[in-house]
């Protein structure tokens, strides 16, 4: 969604036409693309937990992998981009 509102904003579109656009601006096309991001996350969501209650079905320790597995590569993914910390509350600057 966030993709969705930096593509759609007027300003970023007039500052780089060469990156943002990929939403139409035809209003029909425009809902069109919502509707398919919102099913095809929606539809990601699904098939994760569709995942997580298989494995759990099959053992819980294959489920607690998952998730741990998942939850290391976004840190991970996180701390290797560097911003990892840049979303915790610590205070200071």
């Amino acid at each position: 969604v966030i993709s969705y509102d930096w593509d759609t904003d007027p300003e970023l579109r007039e500052q780089g036409p060469d990156f943002y656009g990929y939403v139409p601006s035809n209003p029909r096309q425009r809902s069109l693309v919502f509707v398919t991001m919102v099913l095809f996350g929606g539809g990601m969501l699904m098939i994760r937990s569709l995942t997580i209650v298989l494995l759990g079905l099959l053992d819980m320790s294959w489920a607690l992998a998952y998730i741990g597995l998942d939850l290391g590569l976004y840190l991970g993914m996180k701390m290797f981009n560097g911003d990892f910390w840049y979303w915790v509350p610590l205070g200071g600057n």
